[in-house]
């Protein structure tokens, strides 16, 4: 007997045991084996199928939630998915979630929700939307950002979803500020857009634009001599942009450099300098790419490759597999993949209270937890 109906014949003892050890044990189990089989056939087993309905139900957003979807294309679960993708928008998960809702001909969940009246909700489904890269979803957004009608915050998430920290789209988003085609409640997104654009002419020219008065930031050297507030640190960091490429102990996305103990290698002046002049120093292994795909697509980010495929892993988290065959060009990027002019989205006293943050992220002593 070869190897596959031994494995064959492990699904039907599975399916055919008692539940000696739990039905959610047994569940688990066959999940595990039916998606190691490569052409098992879910319609086959009214078994099987109760067994994932059941293991869908108990393990939303579970390490085999959305393989399970993607595997047999189970269409009926896309309220599930849609919610995940909207939930977890800011991460790694919500991204693939999104991109699966997609490929199961949920889009109109996608829109349903961006047009909705629950801001909040429609909010998340702009930032979901901006993951998926599909054209017409993305067709979207400019209604729903022309839409004078529709809540600041909608709009906002709108504009950040169009132009979002990636190269190129920029210098049209400060072509719309300059003309005064952006409405006033948009001018603080797009100021803060602006001042994370890769392109230093932009930054220099959004800064003209919107310093409204505020000097330059004081030197590293008198920044290092101040003290900073922990606590306001620690909130700085979870809403400042540092939580997209960043973890810190439980909170952040593992995409950049890991900080949980940032305070053990870093002094405070070298934290400043990182913060406020990213591209002086590229950690290993953290290298960007830009790959050009031969449909035109443009993609930036950290690179894995297999003999016939290559995966991005994009700021935010998300990633994108490949063929080589679909790749026109691959370039590394010259610049850090960490925004700059991120302490521009900072007053220097903010700044200071983050820096003071980090330098706390230490090993516990021991004995601690």
């Amino acid at each position: 007997m070869c190897a596959y109906h031994f494995r064959v014949a492990g699904v039907l003892l599975l399916l055919l045991a008692p539940a000696a050890f739990g039905d959610e044990a047994k569940d688990a189990l066959i999940i595990e084996t039916i998606l190691r089989l490569d052409d098992f056939d879910l319609g086959s087993s009214e078994k099987a199928q109760g067994a994932v309905a059941r293991y869908l139900k108990v393990n939303w957003a579970g390490d085999r939630y959305l393989d399970l979807i993607r595997r047999f294309e189970l269409k009926k679960e896309a309220a599930g998915v849609l919610r995940l993708a909207l939930e977890k928008a800011d991460a790694p998960i919500g991204a693939e979630a999104a991109s699966i809702l997609v490929g199961l001909g949920g889009s109109d969940l996608f829109v349903k929700a961006l047009k909705g009246e629950d801001g909040k909700v429609a909010s998340r489904a702009a930032k979901a939307i901006s993951l998926t890269g599909d054209p017409n979803l993305l067709a979207e957004l400019p209604r729903v950002l022309a839409d004078q009608s529709r809540p600041a915050v909608v709009r906002s998430a709108a504009l950040k979803a169009i132009y979002d920290p990636t190269p190129g789209k920029h210098p049209e988003l400060l072509a719309m500020v300059k003309a005064g085609e952006l409405a006033d409640d948009l001018k603080q997104t797009a100021s803060d857009l602006l001042m994370l654009s890769r392109d230093p002419k932009v930054r220099e020219e959004a800064r003209s634009l919107f310093a409204s008065g505020k000097g330059e930031f004081p030197l590293v050297v008198e920044l290092v001599k101040r003290t900073g507030d922990v606590k306001n640190g620690r909130k700085l960091f979870a809403t400042k942009t540092c939580t997209v490429c960043h973890q810190a102990g439980a909170v952040g996305i593992n995409f950049g450099p890991g900080l949980s103990e940032i305070g053990e290698k870093l002094n405070k002046e070298a934290l400043y300098q990182a913060i406020m002049e990213p591209n002086a120093g590229i950690s290993m292994g953290f290298e960007g790419w830009e790959v050009t795909l031969r449909d035109g697509t443009s993609l930036l980010g950290i690179v894995t490759e297999s003999e016939e495929s290559m995966t991005l892993t994009m700021i935010g988290g998300a990633s994108r597999s490949v063929l080589k065959t679909e790749v026109a060009s691959k370039k590394q990027y010259s610049q850090s993949l960490m925004y700059p002019g991120l302490h521009r989205l900072m007053t220097p006293e903010e700044l200071v209270d983050l820096v003071e943050y980090l330098s706390s992220l230490k090993k516990p002593a021991p004995g601690k937890k």
